[in-house]
């Protein structure tokens, strides 16, 4: 295993175009010569006085391949809303040869890596939101539940999520019957869990919907929120699609709404 170094540094959804003055980019680790980062997106009325409600969005691509600017609208969605937002990159089997383990590893040093620079970045360590796409989805569930005892995940945002690793999951059997407990959400909640809203299709052959309905049980039965919007006939990422990005988008302002996150 190579070396790992931190780096510190001291409703219409109409989306306009970005200001490359409110984008700015952070390394959060390195590994020997890998180097990850994450994208920043400031709202537009950003006040350098001020800490944001900030929202992590992990792009998909089934830990092989990199989808970086895959959630740019959705990020300048969010700096609408007066959120900032971050859209980070994670090592992948392609470039590097690794699995969801180390994808995973990066995620969760990501949130340790905000949490230790969050008033340099402007962010409000106690509105802190998480979310992603597909195997993104997971990335999002995996650091919840290592965080979820210390209460710094405020909410889940997740679209198409892979919600099971375990064995018969469908992620084992497209990784030849593989699979694995530790970061597998369905089995890893419990109480302290944040509440969440699932978008999710219901011709999904990634992540199938009796899935995602079978995490919405689980995870209500420890008595915490959990919304999933299903949408007939749609397959996976079909979020990706304008239609679908705003009609999400309307939901998750009604999510934060609900949970007093978000201001009409």
């Amino acid at each position: 295993m190579g070396k790992i170094v931190f780096v510190l540094l001291f409703f219409s959804p109409c989306i306009n175009l970005f200001s490359q003055s409110n984008v700015s980019i952070h390394i959060y680790k390195k590994i020997d010569s890998i180097s990850l980062d994450f994208k920043l997106y400031k709202p537009d009325s950003f006040n350098v006085n001020e800490n944001y409600s900030t929202v992590i969005l992990f792009h998909g691509g089934g830990f092989n391949t990199r989808y970086e600017n895959q959630f740019r609208r959705h990020a300048k969605y969010f700096n609408s809303r007066n959120f900032i937002s971050i859209t980070p990159v994670y090592r992948i089997k392609s470039l590097h040869g690794t699995s969801a383990i180390e994808s995973c590893d990066d995620a969760k040093d990501l949130i340790d890596y905000i949490l230790l620079n969050a008033e340099k970045l402007n962010i409000d360590k106690n509105k802190i939101f998480v979310g992603g796409g597909s195997a993104g989805g997971l990335l999002a569930l995996s650091t919840t539940f290592w965080n979820m005892r210390s209460n710094i995940v405020k909410g889940l945002i997740l679209y198409n999520p892979i919600v099971d690793t375990g064995p018969n999951s469908a992620f084992s059997k497209r990784r030849s019957g593989k699979y694995n407990l530790d970061i597998s959400p369905i089995h890893n909640l419990d109480k302290n869990f944040p509440p969440a809203i699932v978008f999710h299709g219901s011709l999904d052959e990634m992540e199938p919907i009796n899935k995602i309905r079978k995490f919405k049980q689980t995870i209500e039965e420890y008595g915490i929120r959990c919304d999933v919007i299903e949408y007939p006939g749609q397959g996976h990422s079909f979020f990706n699609s304008q239609e679908f990005f705003v009609k999400t988008s309307r939901e998750v302002d009604k999510f934060l709404s609900s949970l007093g996150y978000l201001k009409n």
